[in-house]
């Protein structure tokens, strides 16, 4: 799984650490930051050193973003539907209102992978709370888009899609979902345009190839029942 970057989380990390550690002093406040930071960065590459700093530091004192790091390695160790759980628990309880991006961004993982779990249900369940907290949060919406297509509803995946779109036309993934429930709900010419859209972004996108020829087949279909 790709989690989301860690420049999404920099403000939110900063302040929470800074108002957990209000006692400390500079190079105390960073020290903690930088702890955070490269326990992320550890999920990528050793994800065992990373449970275990992460569960170390958790019974330090370390708080949310040690709980965040430990949820996030339990995902990459395998055990996905824990460490979804887990975040979307943290999400909920276990940090500050003031801290809104850290919030969000857990949520948005816990519904990525619940997606990745083929759970959709849960997923979409993550995703609407991350838009309780800012209805705009193009990663929550791309997500929710996503987790509509999987449970069909067509006409909720392309109204977040189109969300998505407006926001940030160059993505790819908008389009592309957006184009599938065009088709699902037999908005060939539609779904064609987003299709093409997002080839112009990414030519050699497959999903999009695929997609193509759907559109074609059910164009070709529609031609026989006329």
């Amino acid at each position: 799984m790709r989690f989301l970057p860690l420049a999404h989380l920099l403000p939110a990390g900063l302040l929470a650490i800074a108002g957990a550690t209000a006692h400390a002093q500079g190079s105390a406040i960073l020290a903690e930051t930088d702890r955070y930071f490269t326990c992320l960065e550890r999920v990528e590459s050793d994800q065992d050193a990373a449970f275990e700093d992460a569960l170390a530091w958790r019974m330090e004192g370390g708080g949310w973003p040690a709980a965040h790091c430990e949820a996030r390695a339990i995902i990459a160790l395998g055990d996905r539907a824990r460490g979804a759980a887990l975040l979307d628990e943290l999400a909920m309880s276990g940090v500050s209102d003031q801290d809104q991006p850290a919030r969000i961004t857990m949520l948005v993982e816990a519904g990525q992978t619940w997606l990745g779990l083929e759970e959709a249900d849960a997923a979409q369940a993550s995703f609407a709370a991350a838009l309780e907290l800012d209805a705009l949060d193009g990663a929550a919406l791309l997500g929710r888009a996503g987790a509509s297509v999987a449970l069909g509803d067509w006409d909720a995946a392309e109204a977040a899609a189109t969300a998505v779109i407006d926001q940030t036309p160059g993505l790819v993934d908008g389009w592309r979902l957006r184009a599938q429930a065009r088709l699902e709900n037999g908005a060939l010419d539609a779904a064609w345009q987003d299709m093409e859209t997002g080839r112009e972004i990414e030519p050699a996108n497959i999903d999009l190839l695929v997609l193509r020829g759907r559109i074609n087949e059910s164009r070709r279909l529609a031609a026989l029942e006329n």
